[in-house]
């Protein structure tokens, strides 16, 4: 069997009754993308994309920031985008993906069309992350650092399993969806910091669906497209790829990697690549009690892949910022946290901003000591030197957001009102957010869908600094929007 059957088999055969803790961390994470999706419907990106798919007709399935519903794949792409436009959607660290801004988007938007309940999504979304744990064991960590972005890659057919698992597809369909989803599957890193990067989830969002449908329709693909000849690990994994005969023994094999490895919910609105050393920064800056003009330097020590999506050393937009240690690192000096406002062109350009870039180094890991054991993540380093001569540093295995550091009740409240406060009216706030509170036993996603009908904007963050100004947000009419 291929790998392509043995996850298929495992998928379509599994029962629908999941432990409490695993359905509570896909509700959080489900709860977060849509949040995300909030406040990243009026970035230009996926105003952009809702413009772009005005014309292609209508549907029953809702778009984010427009009153007008379209068919599913269209949906799912407008809305993918719109959940990783600001980077603080979550990351599954695994994969190395933003798995949840595909799956979320391409779950709700068939789930509209389907009827299915919360409960069904909930199902799908697990049996879709764990598709692409199995998936990231076979190919990484050489299909990431070689440069495919595995959002758009990985990501991509594991969000078709959990459409597959959504449509309720017999075993032969469900592998033929994977099948379909590895040619549809692409993505470079060399799109980071700009606007092809969030589309990248909006693609994988809309691919996993149309995967889905067309092999319940019947269309058939290869069952080694994976690891056949010219296949995906062939051509895409790396010279230092797994591969997948030492993973087939685990698949299906409780518990559910939702349960050990989990999501990492963001903190900051930026590359997932900085935080380890932004948690490290923060944590010396509140206990040594130095500001940012007792600081000579700031040296971060960080994995080889890691390092390579932070390619902006001096950024010149917002979207570049995003993936730049130097000025998040500098942002967080300067005022103790990493914010939604920080990332908009006047932002950037700030003087006591771009006098400091320059004070931050990063050194990459040897690759080949990380591509040793890609499941293990080795910890990022910050060391800051002050002017009066002391040093202080830190290291971090993991980011604040993850089951080890989890974030607390609180913190993700603060963070879904801070994705949502000014784009819905606050009645309308607190009801999605108790929806989605009740996701499991929600008879179906109308009701959380209906929120989503809100008229967003368009621009490059300007919302987040009106908002904070006390002003309401331009609400400029988005050429699609009913």
């Amino acid at each position: 069997m291929s790998i392509i059957e043995h996850i298929a088999r495992w998928a379509a055969g599994l029962g629908r009754a999941h432990g409490a803790a695993a359905v509570e961390n896909a509700r959080r994470v489900i709860e977060d993308s849509v949040a995300c999706m909030v406040a990243g419907a009026g970035d230009e990106a996926a105003a952009a994309v809702r413009a772009g798919i005005a014309g292609w007709g209508g549907g029953g399935s809702t778009v984010a920031g427009q009153q007008a519903s379209v068919a599913a794949p269209w949906a799912a792409l407008a809305n993918g985008t719109a959940a990783h436009a600001l980077d603080f959607d979550d990351t599954f660290l695994p994969a190395t993906n933003h798995a949840s801004a595909a799956m979320v988007t391409s779950l709700f938007a068939l789930g509209e069309e389907t009827g299915a309940s919360g409960a069904d999504v909930i199902d799908a979304y697990l049996v879709g992350l764990e598709t692409t744990y199995i998936l990231a064991r076979g190919v990484m960590r050489s299909h990431y650092d070689i440069g495919w972005h595995t959002t758009s890659t990985l990501g991509c057919i594991g969000a078709a399993a959990a459409c597959a698992r959504l449509l309720r597809l017999d075993e032969a369909r469900f592998a033929n969806a994977l099948s379909l989803a590895v040619s549809m599957a692409c993505g470079m890193k060399v799109q980071f910091g700009t606007m092809a990067k969030p589309l990248h989830a909006g693609l994988a969002a809309q691919h996993a669906i149309q995967a889905a449908r067309l092999a319940e329709a019947g269309v058939q693909g290869r069952k080694e497209a994976l690891e056949g000849p010219m296949g995906f690990l062939a051509l895409c994994g790396g010279p230092a790829a797994v591969g997948w005969d030492a993973v087939v023994a685990g698949i299906g094999q409780p518990p559910l990697v939702i349960e050990t490895r989990g999501i990492m919910v963001k903190r900051f609105p930026c590359c997932a690549s900085t935080h380890r050393s932004l948690d490290c920064l923060l944590e010396l800056r509140e206990e040594e009690g130095f500001s940012v003009d007792d600081v000579q330097a700031v040296d971060t020590f960080i994995g080889y892949g890691n390092a390579r999506n932070l390619m902006y050393s001096d950024p010149r937009t917002e979207l570049q910022a995003r993936f730049s240690m130097q000025y998040c690192v500098a942002v967080a000096l300067t005022y103790g946290t990493v914010r939604l406002e920080d990332f908009t062109p006047q932002a950037v350009q700030r003087p006591a901003i771009r006098e400091r870039l320059a004070m931050t180094t990063v050194t990459p890991y040897d690759p080949t000591e990380e591509q040793k054991n890609p499941d293990a993540m080795r910890p990022h380093r910050v060391e800051v030197r002050l002017k009066d001569g002391r040093t202080f540093a830190r290291e971090r295995d993991l980011p604040k957001g993850t089951l080890k550091y989890p974030l607390s009740e609180q913190d993700r409240e603060a963070k879904f009102r801070d994705c949502c406060t000014g784009f819905l009216p606050e009645a309308g706030l607190e009801e999605l957010h108790s929806r989605l509170l009740a996701l499991p036993s929600a008879p179906d996603l109308q009701a959380i869908t209906a929120h989503l009908k809100f008229q967003a904007g368009s621009d490059r963050g300007s919302r987040f600094v009106d908002r904070k100004a006390g002003a309401t947000p331009a609400r400029t009419r988005s050429p699609s929007a009913a």
